[in-house]
């Protein structure tokens, strides 16, 4: 279920190997439903899983997206404000 190989570059430039842990940790703030979160984590990592290379900007830009056309539209803000706090 999860990329292989994927590389994240981070703000800095820095190229990190990919850990989809931390998405379901930031999903898992938002709701306690497993369901949404295994729904919403197993979407965001099957879009990611075409990159080689990803920014951490196109991974919060995806959650977001995702959280929004699913329907979970304050989930999304909430993410956006933790992110920019």
């Amino acid at each position: 279920m999860y990329p292989g190989g994927l590389t994240v570059e981070n703000s800095a430039g820095a190229h990190i190997p990919f850990n989809s842990r931390k998405i379901h940790r930031s999903l898992t703030t938002l709701t306690n439903d497993p369901t949404v979160v295994h729904r919403v984590e197993s979407l965001i990592v099957a879009q990611l899983a075409g990159f080689d290379v990803v920014a951490t900007g196109t991974i919060e830009a995806t959650i977001v997206e995702t959280l929004e056309q699913l329907g979970y539209g304050n989930m999304a803000q909430n993410y956006r404000r933790r992110q920019h706090a």
